[in-house]
């Protein structure tokens, strides 16, 4: 039984109780996810410095992002089993784990003809994020009530994006376009940072974090709890089902372009902004930009968009409202690129970010919706893993395209793409199973008062 206080849902029986606890629960899931996230843009923000100091190309330095997608692509049906066969504690104590190791084996990578030591402890962090990249909804949901589940994920998801901020923002400001010997040195520097701060976050994994509330947190939880007595569900018995699902495959579809379309964003955006401005102060530009547009979106948008849907449950309608306009920031953003407007590139930027940094809450969350009673995890797996195959794909394409093409080009493909995959989202049915299992077993409006466990 926790130690801390509880909030108990009034139901004809005592077997639904929200602990305090889960606050804490997904603060500390947010700050492991943080520290992450942090390395999936701490090369390619600084690609024109790097390109120098380790002799690669962009397609190599791009290839140190690359690489989380291709790992989760290779790696989630395997993940997705230990995530749904172990606790959450277990599965965050071994992410947590694994980050340290990728960080510690950074720090062999700091001389000039080591690049693939890069690429190496990239890919070990990388496998690392594949649990973090399933199971927040499982922790929401595992913790959180009914009617707070998207904005507990929101939350949760709040410490990726921080990470990411903080994985532009860092390395622009620590890695200066000096001589070798300094460029080795700041490296260094960064890289037992990351170490620090990885190890510090494992401990308190270690010691605070916890799997799973005394008792369920809503309605739809005990019943799976009941459920999954009765009858476990395989990996691949659930592919089977999100075969024959429409809903979930439109929104695999939807959410795959656009979000998609936002990690290749990120992978190529040193080279897209320096090309447009090759006399700003790129490192301070790139920093600044990509901060300010992972916390618009990610980080506020999230929070935003989880608590709409969380009050009105219109998944739907959320869905389309923020993928339209996620299209026409699209195009304002490339508009301003095209016109070599810094000021309007500062602006455009981030507004874009709200809204395609949001994208991820409402596809985890609407994906749950459609495929409830499934393991939460799987959905999940599924979701990001399409995710990723479209992004190393645009990332792909739109490089050969803008060499080869220009960037107009690039920018038209983008702009069609977005817009096929906002419009798809119209086709999925009203239907929302969680959603109607909690009413269901409830039986009615539910309210919450204070209690003491």
């Amino acid at each position: 039984m926790e130690s801390c206080s509880s909030v108990q849902v009034l139901t004809p029986d005592d077997t639904i109780k929200l602990y305090k606890y889960r606050w804490v629960v997904i603060f500390i899931f947010g700050l492991y996810a943080a520290i992450n996230f942090s390395q999936f843009l701490q090369f390619t923000i600084i690609a024109d410095i790097l390109k120098k100091y380790y002799g690669v190309d962009s397609l190599l330095i791009d290839m140190s992002a690359m690489v989380f997608m291709a790992a989760f692509i290779i790696f989630f049906a395997p993940v997705g089993y230990i995530v749904e066969n172990t606790s959450l504690k277990t599965t965050a104590i071994i992410s947590a784990t694994l980050t340290v190791l990728g960080n510690c084996l950074k720090v062999f990578a700091t001389l000039p003809d080591r690049y693939y030591v890069v690429l190496i402890s990239q890919s070990i962090i990388a496998i690392s994020q594949i649990f973090m990249l399933i199971i927040p909804s499982k922790v929401a949901s595992s913790w959180f009530g009914a009617d707070e589940v998207s904005t507990a994920c929101a939350i949760g998801l709040f410490g990726t994006q921080i990470g990411i901020a903080a994985g532009a923002a860092v390395p622009t400001l620590m890695v200066k376009n000096g001589s070798k010997d300094q460029v080795q040195h700041e490296l260094n520097e960064m890289f037992i940072y990351n170490i620090i701060a990885s190890m510090v976050v494992l401990v308190i994994v270690i010691i605070f974090f916890r799997s799973k509330p005394t008792t369920p947190p809503s309605r739809s939880q005990a019943s799976l709890a009941t459920q999954e007595k009765d009858k476990k569900l395989t990996f691949w018995m659930a592919i089977k089902g999100f075969v024959r699902n429409k809903d979930f495959m439109i929104i695999l579809l939807s959410f795959g372009i656009n979000f998609g379309m936002w990690n290749s964003n990120g992978v190529l955006f040193n080279q897209i902004y320096t090309t447009y401005f090759p006399n700003a102060d790129n490192d301070r530009d790139l920093g600044i930009l990509t901060f300010a547009t992972v916390l618009s979106g990610g980080c506020l948008g999230s929070i935003i968009f989880g608590y709409i849907l969380d009050r009105t449950h219109n998944f739907r309608l959320v869905s389309f409202l923020v993928l339209f306009a996620n299209l026409l920031s699209c195009i304002a953003q490339a508009v301003t690129m095209l016109m070599r407007s810094r000021i309007g590139t500062f602006i455009t930027v981030p507004i874009n970010g709200f809204f395609s940094g949001s994208l991820m809450v409402i596809s985890y969350e609407y994906a749950i919706e459609t495929t409830y009673p499934t393991p939460e995890p799987y959905g999940t797996s599924v979701l990001n893993g399409v995710v990723y195959v479209f992004g190393i794909i645009f990332v792909v394409i739109l490089d050969l395209v803008f060499a080869n093409v220009g960037y107009p080009a690039g920018f038209g493909i983008i702009i069609i793409l977005t817009a096929i995959g906002t419009f798809s989202i119209l086709f999925v049915s009203p239907v929302l199973k969680r959603r109607n299992a909690n009413l269901l077993l409830n039986g009615q409006q539910t309210q919450t008062q204070p209690v003491s466990s």
